[in-house]
């Protein structure tokens, strides 16, 4: 049953957030002598309402896609399964009613509404995703990418007060960890689209058996994949960039990690969306891009400990 949660996507998600704060937030507030807005339980409170907001995303849309998955891929169909719809259907309206509660606790806890209504917006977001989003070309893509983007931003924002006070009070620092933050963001979001469009290419059959207009299925495979391609370039750049960043913070243990790890396997990647046919390299080739996802969350640990 845990299947329907997608556990080790839950668990990466509460990893980036946990690494983001006490790898990178942390030692700046530390040097600022700042006090985080969040202890140690508040955190993991907002790190656990981000993963609520992810496993009632996918409880939603295994409910909503499951015609689609019978298709695409029967042997990870769950609702029917495992578990009953009208079972998924409660345990998603438990989950976000358990998520906003939390959500509404933290944002009174440290002052600051605008905190609380991060969660229903991207509820709403993920459900109108599974909805509608996902039928479209691009779209739906988009709003995945963001909300992956937004597992790292949302750890910046709680903590955007003491944040600000380090970029007037030291802005070098302050300026060192907005390049990480962004940097990561722009990672995640990249990565994440790239992905979702390798996953439609992957699909194309049962997403076309049950009417989703997704990139490949309206443009064709052909632009589909140039446009895998163009994504791929511009995060290669990216990753280029980031490593001279890196190389000028004397970070050359980063340098290498992000040429063995990250810069190879996109290249890889690259190669293999020129050379793929079939839905078994489509398969691989999402594999592929999720380590290159992890392995972006690795690098962190790695200029920490560097």
């Amino acid at each position: 049953m845990l299947g329907i949660f997608r556990l080790p996507n839950l668990i990466i998600v509460a990893a980036t957030q946990y690494l983001l704060h006490y790898l990178v937030l942390m030692p700046a507030l530390n040097s600022a002598g700042l006090s985080p807005s969040l202890n140690l339980f508040h955190f993991s409170l907002l790190v656990f309402t981000t993963v609520l907001i992810a496993a009632g995303g996918y409880v939603i849309n295994d409910i909503i896609d499951y015609k689609t998955d019978l298709i695409n891929k029967p042997e990870k169909v769950f609702i029917g399964n495992v578990i009953s719809p009208f079972s998924a259907t409660l345990i998603y309206g438990l989950l976000t009613t358990l998520g906003t509660a939390i959500a509404l606790y933290l944002a009174d806890h440290v002052n600051n509404y605008w905190l609380f209504f991060i969660y229903p917006a991207m509820v709403i977001l993920l459900f109108f995703y599974s909805v509608f989003f996902k039928k479209m070309p691009i779209i739906g893509n988009v709003v995945v990418s963001f909300f992956c983007a937004g597992v790292a931003g949302v750890v910046l924002f709680s903590e955007r007060k003491a944040f600000a006070t380090i970029l007037d009070t030291q802005p070098e620092l302050g300026q060192t960890i907005k390049t990480l933050f962004y940097g990561y963001i722009i990672f995640a979001f990249i990565t994440t689209l790239l992905r979702e469009v390798i996953k439609d290419m992957e699909d194309v059959a049962g997403d076309e058996l049950t009417g989703l207009k997704t990139l490949p299925i309206t443009f064709g495979m052909k632009t589909a994949r140039h446009f895998s391609l163009s994504i791929s370039f511009v995060l290669l750049i990216g990753v280029f960039v980031s490593n001279v960043w890196l190389s000028k913070q004397h970070e050359w243990l980063g340098v290498i990690f992000s040429f063995a790890f990250l810069i190879s396997p996109m290249l890889y990647v690259s190669y293999l969306i020129i050379e793929s046919k079939h839905k078994q390299h489509f398969t691989t080739l999402s594999k592929w891009m999720k380590l290159i996802m992890l392995a972006g969350l690795i690098l962190l640990i790695v200029i920490w400990k560097s």
